[in-house]
């Protein structure tokens, strides 16, 4: 068998084939596949079966998703204007899962379609508790809810929790459906979404996204006095967030100099933070500093061993390793050999490129 915490313990380690193969095991020994019973109810526990499809979604297996999927629709039904805000039957992950798949499997029309289906539905639900919250002076306290569990009676959580979570959830969806626009180059449906969302909510991170889209439009001059609008930051988070920014704006004016000085800023905030170096071993390598690029992203992984697990991080240095030399393949080769041994089960290996050049 497969227990919650069996698979909660598993995925924190990123043991993805293991929570697939004792779930299937599972499957097998019951002889049941995943779906519905007579009255309708998954023949699985609602939490085992997110792990499940969690732990596919990570392993890329879009088309397993799909089909096994297909047999819970009922299951994954969301709130709607018709329906009116009722609480789904399915944890938020599964229902995010549903959305999103259908993006990764070819189908990006469906795929967005679900994920604003969804952020209606987050919505819907966030107005109601916002709305019930005015009259249920008793449910101050927030409690941070799992978007692994599956919603249980409304007495189960307060009013203010349920709230917070789908308010949550909403921004959540907004950006990732912002993003998926952006990987469409479909930028101004991406550029309507966030402004709407940082009208309500100025957010630094938010306001960073907005100002990335016109970027991608073109717009400097806009991004530009977006980034400027940013609140004073004052964490050294938003401190790196609003150095990074105004590194990317400088960069996409060509002033690479002026973009370097911004992300050795950012990274003076947070050393560690994976993005700044990033950024900053770009800019070094537009400004025709090569060698400096690959050596900043080196030092930067044997000092902190998790960035190997940044795929652009190793994406951008083994691009440097072919642009270096012309026998980057050996290179590669190390880089690749030395991730495999701490990466997990989801890590893309493309992202060493060692089909892409030859040495």
């Amino acid at each position: 068998g497969l227990t919650r915490g069996e698979a909660r313990n598993l995925a924190l380690g990123g043991k993805w084939n293991e929570v697939v193969r004792r779930f299937e095991e599972v499957l097998s020994t019951s002889g049941v596949d995943v779906g519905l019973d007579e009255e309708g109810r998954p023949r699985q526990d609602l939490c085992l079966l997110t792990y499940y499809f969690w732990a596919l979604f990570r392993l890329r297996r879009n088309l397993t998703i799909a089909e096994k999927l297909g047999n819970l629709a009922p299951v994954l039904e969301v709130a709607s204007a018709e329906a009116g805000a009722a609480e789904p039957k399915a944890p938020f992950l599964l229902l995010w899962i549903h959305a999103e798949n259908p993006i990764h499997a070819g189908d990006a029309a469906t795929g967005l379609a679900r994920l604003y289906g969804l952020l209606h539905a987050s919505r819907l639900l966030r107005d109601h508790y916002e709305e019930k919250l005015q009259f249920d002076v008793g449910s101050a306290e927030v409690v941070p809810l799992s978007d692994l569990d599956a919603p249980g009676p409304e007495s189960a959580a307060s009013t203010a929790s349920l709230r917070h979570a789908w308010d949550r959830r909403t921004k959540m969806v907004l950006c990732v459906t912002a993003c998926h626009h952006c990987g469409l180059k479909q930028y101004k449906p991406a550029l309507k979404l966030l402004s709407g969302l940082v009208k309500t909510d100025p957010d630094p991170q938010y306001v960073s996204m907005m100002a990335y889209v016109l970027l991608q439009l073109g717009d400097v001059a806009s991004a530009s006095k977006v980034a400027e609008a940013v609140g004073p930051p004052e964490s050294a988070e938003q401190k790196t967030l609003r150095a990074n920014l105004e590194g990317v704006v400088s960069f996409a004016s060509g002033d690479f100099k002026a973009s370097i000085a911004k992300f050795q800023e950012a990274t003076s905030h947070l050393p560690s933070d994976p993005v700044s170096n990033n950024n900053l071993a770009v800019g070094h390598m537009y400004a025709r500093d090569l060698h400096v690029s690959i050596k900043i992203l080196e030092n930067k992984l044997a000092e902190d061993h998790t960035l190997a697990l940044r795929q652009p991080v190793v994406l951008n240095l083994c691009s440097m390793y072919e642009l270096a030399s012309t026998k980057s393949k050996e290179s590669k080769q190390t880089l690749h050999t030395w991730i495999l041994k701490m990466a997990s089960d989801d890590f893309d290996v493309r992202t060493t490129r060692l089909g892409s050049s030859s040495s």
